[in-house]
């Protein structure tokens, strides 16, 4: 929406309260009751892709059918030619995850309280044989009266209806974090499956910590985690947790549904006589009084934080950890120059001869190939599971070789554990993001020459630690889906295959002279190519047909680099800022290659008010030291894949 005094019907924009990766939510005022509503707007650039309308219609139909007081209820649904938005009651309060935040963990008391909400709320939904998919304490409300309310229907998956786009499986959507081992391996959910990510939100209440985190292995860790490993006893973390409390929060986590409480009632039995329910409070809490007086606190406690980024306030700086996001931030991104050393908000005009050679190369390349398509469609399919995607990769022998080789090597399996020899195994080891990276590199048409193999390597290897590290980002933030940060990252820079692909070893050799002389890599481009890798790369995103989100990406993804934040499209600034914070932290962990590539030296510098957004709306972990270090084992174990540009150790 370009303006907040934009009208919907009866309804009057007054601000914008949340932002995700398909919508923004305003909170919105009826034109002639002065009833206050929350509307969620599909992104303007979204209501031309078939599959997000049908999941926001879905979601509509979904949320319509339940009616409780323990969900967030729905008032209606809009739409016209250009506008898709869905009208639901303002809530005053916070989130269960900002309480938890502020308060630690709960007591027995409290957790029977949360229990009763998301009981007799998720009850009424599976009745109606809907699963939400994603219980988690971010999609869980503490109102200011003390109900609790079941938030974001947008991954619940319906009855065998018309609800479904699919009838076979699912797609493993939502955070790993809270999702049973049926979610991840792609096979039948149903009530249970909400159970289990109830018993992983309890254990977090209880405990203070998630029952399984990642210490190297990134998703595929916790995947492989919720699938193998037992949780721990709650006690041996917290030995206040009441005994009987923690029996049930380990059954609700068994691994086989069978083995679970089959039903919300089943549950609800089982905790019948043994616990007294305690209001949620923030007794004790100076100046907060009411849970919407920390949603709000928390929201000034990020602007606050954003103003110690602020050039002035030099000890702050002085005080930020080595080994974080922020420090790379403030030591290895300088600030933009002004003015631009070229301004991207008004490209100069290629010429004639420099357009007509672009054309006529680009437009000699093969297309994608159908199966990449297949692929896209299954991946974006809310309900396709990883046996379709499995199934998909069998019809190609040498994708399926591939993938198996990948699953196989060093980067990805544990020393002794067996080979695997079926793609659907290997999915579950490699996990869907990463095995849609293997993919897109393997069928894409291949690009460069044998003489710049090196660069060609390089550039992928630059791709898929962009896609990991941004998906994790994603996760923390929740501005950006998983699948669409890993389409932005791995063809962000497809321009540069094409300057490879097209331009004699005499121009590559100046671009690299330059560029490690300290020169930006755009201008450089434009001074000895007469286009820049954005210009190639939106030309051959038309001539693939590509979404045209990855087309706005492109274009859009170095004005971080050097243009006021007015100037990046409103609705993707979040995603453009987490790819941006993505690029910062790989040159801050990558490790030294054997021979440094073209664009290897080129430093992403940033505009100062953009540092505001690493803490809202991102929340991304600036200081911690462990996130960092996660961050570079990750991006070692992509190395491991790359023997030829790196000295790097096989443990196989």
């Amino acid at each position: 929406m370009s303006s907040l005094s934009r009208k919907l019907r009866h309804y009057t924009m007054m601000e914008e309260i949340g932002r995700g990766g398909t919508g923004v939510v305003y909170r919105a005022q009826h034109q002639k009751t002065g009833h206050q509503v929350a509307i969620k707007l599909l992104h303007d650039d979204l209501t031309e892709d078939e599959q997000q309308v049908e999941r926001f219609y879905r979601e509509a139909r979904i949320h319509e059918k339940i009616r409780h007081p323990n969900i967030l209820q729905f008032i209606g649904l809009y739409e016209s030619e250009q506008t898709l938005a869905i009208v639901m009651e303002l809530l005053q309060g916070c989130s269960l995850n900002q309480y938890f935040q502020h308060h630690g963990a709960l007591s027995t008391g409290e957790l029977f309280t949360v229990m009763d909400g998301l009981i007799q709320g998720l009850d009424v939904a599976h009745a109606q044989c809907i699963t939400h998919r994603d219980i988690k304490p971010t999609n869980i409300f503490l109102c200011n009266d003390g109900t609790i309310k079941i938030m974001d229907f947008g991954l619940a998956k319906g009855k065998q209806s018309n609800d479904d786009i699919t009838k076979t499986g699912m797609n493993p959507v939502g955070s790993y974090y809270y999702m049973p081992p049926e979610q991840i391996m792609g096979q039948k959910i149903d009530a249970r499956t909400d159970l289990y990510a109830l018993g992983i939100t309890l254990f977090q209440l209880a405990t203070g910590q998630l029952p399984f985190e990642a210490k190297a292995g990134g998703a595929f860790e916790i995947m492989e985690k919720q699938v193998r490993h037992r949780p721990p006893e709650l006690e041996s973390i917290n030995p206040n947790v009441d005994l009987h409390l923690a029996e049930i929060i380990l059954k609700l986590l068994e691994k086989k549904p069978i083995q679970r409480f089959q039903h919300c009632c089943e549950l609800a039995e089982a905790l019948r006589g043994w616990g007294v329910k305690k209001t949620l409070s923030l007794q004790g809490s100076q100046k907060i009084h009411k849970f919407s007086d920390l949603h709000h606190h928390n929201e000034k406690i990020s602007s606050h934080v954003s103003d110690i980024f602020k050039v002035k306030q030099v000890k702050a700086e002085e005080n930020v950890p080595h080994d974080t996001l922020l420090w790379l931030f403030q030591h290895d991104s300088p600030l933009a120059s002004s003015p631009p050393p070229l301004d991207l908000t008004s490209p100069q005009p290629m010429t004639r001869d420099t357009l007509e050679y672009l054309r006529t190369h680009i437009g000699s390349l093969p297309p994608l190939p159908n199966i990449w398509h297949q692929v896209q469609k299954i991946l974006n399919h809310p309900d396709s599971s990883a046996s379709d995607l499995a199934k998909c990769i069998e019809q190609d022998p040498v994708l399926t070789a591939h993938v198996l080789k990948v699953c196989n090597s060093a980067a990805y399996k544990a020393p002794k554990s067996p080979c695997i020899t079926r793609v659907a195994l290997a999915l579950t080891r490699l996990g869907m993001d990463v095995a849609h990276d293997i993919i897109l590199k393997e069928v894409m048409p291949k690009f460069g020459n044998l003489r710049q193999h090196h660069e060609v390597q390089a550039l992928y290897f630059h791709a898929q630690c962009t896609a990991s590290l941004a998906r994790i980002l994603a996760d923390y933030s929740h501005v950006l889906e998983r699948h669409t940060a890993t389409l932005f990252a791995m063809l962000h820079d497809i321009g540069k295959q094409i300057i490879l692909h097209i331009e004699p070893d005499d121009k590559l050799n100046v671009l690299k002279e330059r560029i490690q002389q300290g020169e930006a890599s755009l201008k450089v481009e434009w001074d000895v190519l007469g286009y820049t890798h954005i210009d190639a790369g939106m030309m051959l995103a038309l001539h693939w047909k590509l979404p045209r989100s990855i087309h706005r990406f492109i274009y859009f993804h170095h004005h971080p680099c050097w243009h006021a934040m007015e100037t990046w499209p409103k609705d993707i600034q979040p995603a453009i800022m987490l790819v941006h914070a993505t690029h910062i932290l790989l040159a801050g962990v990558v490790p030294m290659m054997k021979s440094p590539s073209i664009w290897q030296a080129n430093k992403r510098t940033h505009v100062l008010e953009s540092k505001k957004m690493l803490q809202t709306p991102l929340h991304l972990p600036l200081k911690d030291v462990k996130f960092y270090h996660q961050m570079e084992q990750e991006v070692l174990r992509i190395a491991q894949s790359y023997q030829t540009l790196f000295e790097v150790e096989d443990d196989a």
